[in-house]
């Protein structure tokens, strides 16, 4: 491991992930270290879609809004009504600035009446700037918990088997507690793979002993490790985003970007993100400008998937690789069509489930459709390369998360 890798923290789970890796392939997440590649990036991938995985998902950023005014603080701010969100579950819900653009989005979980847990990226200074004259608290609890993502066809096999416990009647985006290895564990059905799958929440100190647990019960039932590399491909196939990646978000926090200039701030609508926009809620930041764009006609731009034809894909690795894309890229490159500029693409990878090179694509309204032919301009020592490509609905591969 580099001295720079060396310098961040490892999480809950370090000293059994170090120990199960094969690779010096690491990955920085925030202030975190965690694996990028165990054995091999398509293998993992593969027991991901055909066993069960668990990955590291602690360095996730989560915010603690607890008190009285905590429902208010949260309802003014996201696009989702949760005024009736029950206690253990768990809603998905974008939020913006007032000009409607998206500032980030992110998971919130409901553990009391008055207590709220946000996942997403570091938006604890934009929820504070709504918080004045409010009775709320708003903390950061990301160091709090480690979280293991179980995802897999075979992942609930894995969790009855070690657990002792039956999840059959668990619902998507629903929580309920038990115990697992001898510690106290929050079991929430959700994943970022677009698979059948569980986050494990567990307290630090009982870290190693559900990574051990797990894994005695679950190598039987074929489950592996899988790292970083892994899981991003699985999200780009299943059609997921990643702000900093695939938007800029419009508020103090862009987005772990190394380009942030080069991805434009977007719309719930833009983003495919309308379904989670409650316009029956009497206010929340952003609403007039949202309804001003519906009536206009909806948004200029529109997020879909793009796909390179096979001669393309033989192409690209003749003049760039000499393999397939070595991980999923985040750089920005436009798409035409003749001399015209009709849009972008971000996290553009080659997907080992579907043996495509995919990426998500915003592009103007007009060429969204799906077997709109573009070209991917791909730059190389000056000159520009056009790869021929489709536009494609997404996700590329169907979802089994929510069955």
């Amino acid at each position: 491991m580099s001295n720079q890798l060396l310098r961040l923290k490892g999480t809950p789970f370090h000293s059994r992930t170090e120990a199960a890796t094969s690779t010096a392939e690491w990955y920085r997440w925030g202030d975190y270290v965690v694996v990028d590649v165990y054995d091999g990036v398509r293998q993992e991938l593969a027991a991901m879609r055909e066993q069960a995985t668990v990955n590291e998902m602690s360095p996730l950023w989560k915010l603690a809004i607890t008190g009285a005014d905590s429902l208010k603080l949260i309802n003014d701010v996201v696009t989702r009504d949760i005024s009736g969100q029950e206690v253990g579950q768990i809603i998905y819900t974008p939020w913006c600035n007032q000009e409607g653009k998206v500032v980030g989005d992110g998971l919130l979980l409901r553990e009391k009446e008055d207590s709220f847990i946000l996942v997403a990226g570091p938006n604890d200074e934009w929820f504070r700037s709504f918080s004045s004259g409010l009775d709320v608290d708003i903390v950061d609890v990301t160091d709090d918990f480690g979280i293991l993502a179980l995802q897999g066809p075979r992942s609930q096999d894995v969790l009855e088997s070690s657990t002792g416990t039956s999840f059959s009647d668990l619902q998507f985006s629903r929580s309920r507690t038990c115990e697992l290895g001898g510690v106290q564990v929050r079991v929430i059905r959700q994943g970022f793979t677009g698979e059948l799958g569980y986050e494990l929440w567990v307290e630090p100190d009982g870290a190693e002993d559900v990574w051990d647990a797990l894994f005695e019960f679950g190598a039987p039932l074929g489950l592996v490790p899988a790292g970083e590399h892994a899981i991003d491909i699985a999200r780009v196939e299943a059609g997921l985003l990643i702000i900093g990646s695939d938007y800029r978000g419009a508020g103090p926090w862009h987005g772990v970007d190394t380009y942030p200039d080069s991805r434009r701030e977007c719309s719930p609508r833009e983003l495919n993100l309308g379904r989670f926009v409650d316009f029956s809620k009497e206010h929340f930041v952003g609403k007039q400008a949202l309804l001003d764009e519906e009536a206009g006609g909806g948004p200029r731009d529109r997020l879909v998937g793009l796909e390179l034809s096979e001669d393309s894909v033989r192409k690209l690795v003749e003049i760039e690789f000499g393999s397939v894309l070595p991980r999923v890229s985040r750089f920005v490159y436009q798409l035409s069509q003749g001399a015209q500029t009709v849009g972008y693409v971000t996290s553009l990878t080659w997907a080992h489930s579907l043996q495509k090179i995919v990426g998500l694509a915003h592009v103007e309204a007009p060429v969204a459709s799906e077997g709109t032919e573009v070209s991917l301009v791909w730059p190389l020592d000056g000159q520009q390369h056009f790869l021929d490509g489709r536009i494609v609905g997404l996700p590329f591969r169907k979802h089994t998360r929510n069955q």
